[in-house]
């Protein structure tokens, strides 16, 4: 009677669990299913016949197999993440669909551990649930982390390490890093105050986020100074980019209380190849072409070199301001 109690009790707790736990074979066949948590957990239906991964989503179905296979040979707890979108669930009825409401995307995790009986006999758990409200909360708290908040690019340290991350890879890719200055912003600031030089910032940052690709991206990495990497761009593909980059910026008023201002930059460009032993030689070398642009007039593009001279000018070129009519 105790036992046949504490049956129900058990049965009754598995029911209330805010996940799906389900008990697999060796071959990967459905055994049992415990909790009516039909709302989280696994978005497509199951059949005990039928091996489990080979009942989901294309999309996740090698990785679903992968995890349980893992577990199975190692002895160990396995955890993978996926996600899927309505797209991918065409199997499901209409009905179904609809009740996925008008989100694109929703994501799961997905956990395998090993479970065997007293006889030694093998199974594995498979437990399901969906972490979309997780998943996005994690994702905002990451751009956050990586985003300037005065001008919505990558922040130095986002920057450097997408740098680092690519100088490590194991095939060294083809890419030029830019360092973009601008021109007499101490001076914009004197004359029409901290906030405007903020604006003209920001529009050096959309700019220089409008002219890139987007396998390309941009950095502020201090006060008014920027960098920019272009993926599989060498050098003198580069230079025309930064061109483009620093006429757009000339040409465009900045317009601010009743103030126009004309911002200009001074740009660097350094190229990753065989030579280079850093990511901050790397820096190093684009900071010292800018030095260069600004040190012989500003305004202009210089391209690193070897035996790229220090040339110290007492240059009396202003920033452009004017009172708006």
């Amino acid at each position: 009677m105790v036992d046949m109690q504490r049956e129900e009790w058990l049965s009754l707790l598995l029911k209330e669990l805010p996940e799906r736990l389900i008990v697999i074979d060796h071959q990967g066949l459905i055994v049992d299913v415990f909790s009516d948590a039909d709302q989280t957990g696994i978005p497509y239906p199951l059949d005990k016949s039928q091996a489990f991964y080979e009942q989901a989503p294309n999309a996740i179905a090698a990785q679903l197999k992968d995890g349980f296979e893992f577990a199975l040979s190692h002895g160990n707890r396995c955890s993978s993440r996926y996600s899927l979108s309505p797209s991918q669930l065409l199997q499901l009825s209409i009905e179904a669909l609809q009740e996925w409401g008008e989100v694109e995307e929703r994501w799961f995790e997905a956990t395998f551990k090993p479970l065997t009986l007293s006889n030694g006999q093998r199974y594995i758990l498979w437990q399901e649930k969906e972490i979309t409200q997780a998943h996005q909360q994690e994702v905002e708290l990451k751009r956050q982390a990586e985003t300037d908040e005065l001008t919505g690019v990558l922040n130095r340290r986002a920057f450097t390490q997408g740098l680092e991350q690519a100088f490590n890879h194991p095939v060294q890719p083809v890419l030029s890093c830019l360092m973009i200055d601008i021109d007499h912003f101490k001076e914009i600031n004197d004359q029409v105050g901290h906030l405007s030089g903020d604006e003209v910032i920001t529009q050096v940052a959309q700019i220089c986020q409008g002219l890139i690709r987007s396998s390309d991206y941009i950095g502020r990495l201090g006060g008014e100074e920027f960098g920019v990497v272009l993926s599989h761009t060498n050098a003198i593909q580069a230079y025309d980019i930064a061109e483009r980059i620093r006429q757009s910026i000339e040409t465009t008023p900045c317009r601010v209380d009743n103030h126009i201002i004309y911002p200009t930059v001074s740009i660097g460009i350094a190229e990753l190849n065989r030579q280079v032993s850093s990511t901050r030689e790397l820096l190093v070398q684009a900071d010292k072409a800018m030095y260069y642009s600004k040190q012989t007039g500003r305004n202009q593009v210089t391209i690193f070199y070897d035996n790229l001279p220090d040339i110290q000018t007492n240059t009396e070129l202003k920033a452009t301001i004017l009172k708006a009519s």
